[in-house]
């Protein structure tokens, strides 16, 4: 649509200059005290005068229209690409999603009387091959970003391993759960976003929907932790309050 304003604003501009010379050579030929057959600007005649500024006139229109079509080709093809990119990733994407829904099911089996997790991390790395500036620059960085939340996931799992223990490694579990149910919404979350935006199909959640699992598993978790942070916070400053009341009074 931009396109075609800057078509119709140059070849008006263009067409507007040519009567505007045109015009001129006319006046001046219709007055006694010009002469009548030359032109004001040049001195040329009439007709040399309208032939150069009409030709002059089709050659800007002519280049106006060319670089207007370079450019909407151009634009067309980013935006090909970038579908291209989107239905890639999009394709990366819904497995991975599966994959955190596995992990949060996964039960474990125990190995050496330990609870041993059946279901390896999911892992995820993008093609190199990938132009990603032809994709919306937030949906690049969230796409960018994402193997960062990854990483970050494990890490925090790592340390919940640090202070838990054998037989069952309960607090691991938990955190597992927790970490891959925050990163399938995430990836979940770009999947959606991404097709709605290059209007690609989303997917059939009629029938089983993994944001349901998903959801058990970080927002109601994440939900339940915060007023559990909250409580101890009270309790806390519960604690200090009774500790300055007691406190007598120095003077």
């Amino acid at each position: 649509m931009m396109a075609c304003m800057g078509r119709i604003s140059w070849s008006a501009l263009i067409s507007a200059a040519m009567l505007v010379l045109q015009s001129r050579p006319l006046l001046a030929a219709s007055d006694p005290s010009s002469g009548a057959s030359d032109s004001w600007l040049t001195g040329w005649p009439l007709a040399v005068m309208t032939a150069v500024t009409t030709t002059a006139g089709t050659v800007l229109v002519t280049y106006a229209n060319h670089r207007l079509t370079i450019a909407r080709d151009s634009q067309q093809e980013r935006d090909r690409h970038a579908t291209y990119v989107a239905t890639r990733v999009v394709c990366m994407l819904d497995p991975f999603v599966l994959h955190c829904v596995d992990v949060i099911h996964d039960q474990g089996e125990y190995v050496d009387d330990e609870l041993t997790p059946q279901v390896d991390a999911p892992e995820l790395e993008f093609p190199a091959d990938l132009d990603w500036k032809t994709l919306d620059a937030a949906l690049m960085y969230r796409t960018l970003s994402l193997p960062n939340e990854i990483a970050v996931a494990d890490s925090m799992i790592v340390a919940f391993a640090q202070h838990s223990g054998p037989p069952n490694w309960d607090e691991v579990r938990e955190e597992r759960r927790y970490q891959y149910g925050r990163v399938g919404l995430h990836a979940l979350d770009l999947a959606a976003d991404l097709r709605r935006r290059y209007k690609l199909d989303q997917p059939d959640f009629t029938r089983w929907n993994p944001r349901d699992t998903l959801d058990i598993a970080y927002s109601n978790e994440d939900v339940r932790r915060k007023k559990a942070s909250e409580s101890i916070k009270n309790m806390i400053a519960n604690s200090d309050r009774k500790k300055a009341v007691a406190q007598p009074d120095p003077l």
